[in-house]
């Protein structure tokens, strides 16, 4: 298992990039649909927010395969909220 501050270092350069092309459509974009855009943004912040915190909590430490599974189930949520943001972003255009 990597580092929590790597796994957060990821998570923090992958909504970057989901924020910054949601940015660049709002503001390149003729005609763009702001509000949507907004509502995106919006969400990506709340989505970097939950993960952040959820590094950070340790779940059954006692219990050997239970940290391990913890942070398994995290990377599959972490692709799946950067999948859905992506495809919302992806259908603002």
């Amino acid at each position: 298992m990597s580092s929590r501050r790597k796994l957060k270092k990821s998570i923090i350069a992958t909504i970057e990039l989901l924020y910054t092309d949601c940015l660049f459509y709002k503001i390149f974009v003729v005609d763009a649909d702001k509000e949507a855009a907004d509502k995106v943004i919006t969400r990506i912040v709340e989505v970097q927010n939950d993960l952040l915190k959820r590094v950070n909590v340790n779940e059954g430490k006692e219990v050997k395969g239970r940290v391990k599974s913890y942070y398994k189930k995290l990377r599959v949520d972490i692709q799946e909220q950067t999948n859905s943001i992506a495809k919302e972003i992806a259908s603002l255009g």
